[in-house]
């Protein structure tokens, strides 16, 4: 089993139109991820640009935190040659890691809008390393960005942030960071449709109250 820690970086338009009206709301435009052995180190590499196919325009607040220079993305691989790399790359059986729970979900979802069969079943297991660093410091009311969980355990900033690769590498040394129950213990799953709540019957229940399911 190889961990694989990635960080993607997308677009979105910006004609303030709903998300949940477009059939592709973010558009993958870079991926980026290490593969560490069993004793998290860091062993390869992989680093992508992907070239737009929806969303030609790049949203200005998305230029400005990439830093991305005009054109860049042009020499990029379409998306479905890409993440079919990525996954190769990945490797059988992969335990996917990553800072935030949307990673997987737009993987996913993007994966989907070129009906790419990969990743389709569900649950997605992976490790939310931002989960499990709020458990380490005892706040998981508060999440932490990137950035100020290296700051606060003091690890050497020497790649740039808010680029995929260089956020995936600092992800891979916060992981690195944690006590091993923390990182053997807590899996979360990415499913891609979440089964309706079910409703609560009460009627037998009187005033008492109900523990909410863990889906």
């Amino acid at each position: 089993m190889n961990y694989i820690v990635f960080d993607l970086e997308w677009n979105q338009p910006q004609d303030g139109k709903p998300t949940a009206e477009r059939a592709l709301a973010f558009e993958i435009i870079e991926i980026g991820a290490v593969k560490l052995d069993e004793d998290f180190q860091i062993v390869d590499r992989y680093d992508q640009l992907v070239r737009p196919q929806v969303y030609h325009q790049i949203n200005w607040r998305i230029r400005k935190m990439l830093d991305l220079k005009r054109g860049e993305l042009s020499g990029g691989r379409l998306f479905p040659r890409a993440a079919s790399e990525f996954l190769e790359w990945c490797g059988e059986d992969p335990l996917w890691c990553t800072w935030g729970s949307q990673d997987v979900a737009e993987l996913r979802r993007n994966m989907k809008f070129y009906n790419m069969t990969q990743l389709s079943e569900d649950p997605v297991p992976y490790i939310n390393v931002q989960r499990l660093y709020g458990i380490h410091i005892g706040n998981t009311a508060q999440s932490r960005s990137l950035e100020t969980a290296v700051k606060e355990l003091e690890l050497p900033m020497e790649v740039p942030f808010h680029r995929a690769y260089g956020d995936a590498w600092y992800t891979a040394r916060v992981l690195e960071y944690l006590p091993e129950e923390l990182k053997n213990g807590h899996l979360s799953y990415d499913r891609a449709v979440r089964p309706k709540p079910q409703r609560r019957d009460t009627r037998r229940r009187g005033r008492s109250k109900e523990k909410k399911l863990d889906l």
